[in-house]
C-alpha cells in the first residue's frame, strides 16, 4: 500500500511540474563545464495575431506564446498532446523567428521535442517533434546550432523540417566578444 501511495504521489507531482528553462547567456563566458549555443525556431507559416489565445495565465503573459524545446543528453522524445512538465526540465524558451543564446551542459545535447500554446484555457497547443541534436566541438567557448525551421499545414500538422545556415543571427544576440569566437555546430538529423 505504501508503494501505492508513493507511486500515485511521484504521478502528481510528474504532472505539476513546471517547466525549466536553460539560462540565457549574456556573453560568450560560460563556466567550464558549459558552452554557449545561438540559435533560432521558425515556424513557416508564422502564427498569425490571434492565433494564440491566452486569457489569464500564472507563467506570464509573453511566455505563453514562446515555443519550449525539450533537451537532454539523450534522445527521449516528449509526449506529443498533453505536455508534461517533466519532459521540459531543460528547456530552450524562445520567442519564435528571433535567435535565441543560452547556456548549456557541454555534451552531445538533443532535442527531444517542443511545444506552444495555442489556447491556454482549452489547453490545446501545437507540438514539434524533436530527432536533432548538436555537438560542442572540443575548446568551443560558443556554438551556432543554425535555424531549426518547422513547416505546417492549414491544419497545425508539421509536414516538413530543416536546420538552415543563419550565421548573421549571432551579432544580434551578442553583447559582447566577437562573431568570430562561435563555433559552427549545426543541428542534426538522429539516424
Amino acid at each position: 500500500m505504501k508503494k501505492l501511495a508513493g507511486a500515485l504521489l511521484l504521478l502528481l507531482l510528474q504532472a505539476c511540474a513546471v517547466p525549466h528553462a536553460v539560462p540565457k547567456a549574456t556573453g560568450l563566458d560560460a563556466g567550464a563545464s558549459d558552452v554557449v549555443v545561438i540559435g533560432k525556431i521558425e515556424l513557416v507559416p508564422p502564427l498569425e495575431k490571434g492565433e494564440q489565445k491566452s486569457h489569464w495565465n500564472v507563467i506570464g503573459e509573453d511566455r505563453v506564446f514562446r515555443v519550449w524545446m525539450a533537451t537532454g543528453p539523450e534522445l527521449k522524445p516528449v509526449t506529443p498532446g498533453r505536455p508534461k512538465g517533466s519532459e521540459y526540465q531543460a528547456s530552450i524558451e524562445a520567442d519564435w523567428g528571433k535567435p535565441f543564446m543560452v547556456e548549456m551542459p557541454r555534451q552531445r545535447t538533443f532535442f527531444n521535442g517542443g511545444a506552444t500554446y495555442l489556447d491556454v484555457l482549452e489547453n490545446a497547443g501545437l507540438f514539434f517533434p524533436g530527432g536533432v541534436y548538436f555537438e560542442v566541438p572540443a575548446g568551443a567557448k560558443a556554438v551556432y546550432i543554425g535555424t531549426l525551421r518547422y513547416h505546417r499545414n492549414d491544419f497545425n500538422t508539421i509536414t516538413r523540417i530543416e536546420v538552415v545556415e543563419e550565421r548573421h543571427d549571432i551579432p544580434v544576440v551578442l553583447k559582447s566578444g566577437a562573431a568570430g569566437d562561435v563555433r559552427t555546430s549545426l543541428l542534426k538529423r538522429v539516424r
